[in-house]
């Protein structure tokens, strides 16, 4: 998919470099590209054509029109693109606004959060000698989060492939967690769905969507606002991490 071919550039890049930057761009104008020749997209982009095709290359595309056919095909995932500020207000009152609905959020989501489940996936951590993690899209600068936190306890993390194309050998001790704030992987590759329901192992769902289908255990993250759902779920870890620590030293 597109949308996480370019999340990956975003996740691993710095903010002020050209690579981001024109991602950025890219992922925002989708529709636009799809009927733009390279020159006019590499000017838009404030970029040389070489450099877009080369960074269209390295997403995996043969050239640019590759990657413009595939914008044209592109229908879905941009319902969940998240808008917090409002065009009509001042930064001031953007900033205001937007601090005191994340506060909210973060609050309404500590009053609800289901402490039993979490000490449970809490426990399954702990127990795993090897994790693997999987997340599209936003939950995945939250994948790379959670490896960083748990490889401090001498865990063997690993991002599995974004369309789980790789046949993972499962041993006595693997622990799979699946990141889907919305359910939006679920619902626009319903095959990556099949495959991940097919797993058998020991293997949990973080979400804020309780009506996704899945056939292991699940953490429910409550959101009160869908807009704010990753603050939520990166709430959610933090209080995660911060429990597995307390069971580490608990044993130590």
């Amino acid at each position: 998919m597109i949308i996480e071919k370019l999340d990956e550039i975003l996740s691993r890049e710095d903010q002020g470099s050209t690579d981001y930057k024109t991602a950025n761009w890219l992922k925002d104008h989708l529709s636009v590209i799809s009927s733009q020749t390279l020159k006019t997209t590499a000017e838009q982009c404030d970029v040389s054509p070489t450099l877009l095709s080369g960074l269209v290359r390295s997403m995996g595309f043969e050239n640019y029109r590759d990657f413009r056919e595939q914008c044209r095909k592109f229908a879905p995932a941009q319902s969940y693109r998240r808008i917090l500020f409002a065009d009509e207000a001042g930064l001031a009152e953007n900033i205001e606004e937007m601090s005191r609905r994340k506060i909210e959020n973060i609050l309404w989501c500590t009053e609800r959060i289901g402490q039993d489940r979490m000490r449970e996936l809490a426990f399954s951590v702990m127990k795993a000698k090897r994790i693997y993690i999987f997340a599209q899209g936003y939950t995945r600068p939250l994948a790379h989060y959670l490896r960083t936190e748990l490889q401090l306890y001498g865990k063997e993390v690993v991002i599995m492939d974004r369309k789980l194309e790789d046949d993972y050998r499962l041993t006595i001790g693997d622990l799979f967690i699946f990141l889907s704030i919305i359910g939006q992987t679920f619902r626009v590759n319903p095959e990556i769905a099949v495959r991940i329901n097919s797993i058998r192992a020991d293997k949990w769902l973080i979400t804020c969507n309780e009506e996704l289908e899945f056939s292991g255990e699940r953490w429910v993250v409550p959101a009160k606002d869908s807009d704010y759902s990753e603050f939520a779920m990166r709430h959610a870890l933090d209080l995660l991490l911060a429990l597995i620590q307390k069971m580490d030293n608990e044993q130590n």
